[in-house]
């Protein structure tokens, strides 16, 4: 972090320290998006650089989605970041392309 405390814009390593630090693994980044093992759910750097937002896999267990936000926003909150669960995405399968297009629900 920064000697002055603030968060950088797009806090990449951050954020890895801090889903590394909950047990989980981060497998891509692209862009604003940081990508987590499984697939259920992914991180997007906003453009504020504290706030980040996380979606869940709208094919997640639903009954753990809570327990899950709650960890990222406490863990969060103890790097300087605002960590809000403003919706679901859903991947899509482009057939014709080979590539993957997110859907995102807010």
């Amino acid at each position: 972090m920064a000697s002055d405390n603030r968060v950088p814009y797009r806090p990449l390593g951050i954020l890895k320290m801090v889903v590394e630090h909950l047990g989980f693994q981060v497998t891509h980044c692209y862009e604003d998006l940081v990508f987590i093992e499984h697939n259920a759910f992914l991180l997007r750097m906003e453009e504020q650089a504290e706030e980040v937002s996380l979606f869940f896999n709208s094919e997640s267990d639903v009954d753990k989605r809570d327990e899950i936000a709650e960890l990222f926003k406490t863990e969060g909150k103890a790097h300087q970041l605002v960590i809000s669960s403003p919706g679901t995405y859903q991947m899509i399968p482009n057939e014709a392309d080979g590539t993957i297009q997110l859907e995102f629900q807010e």
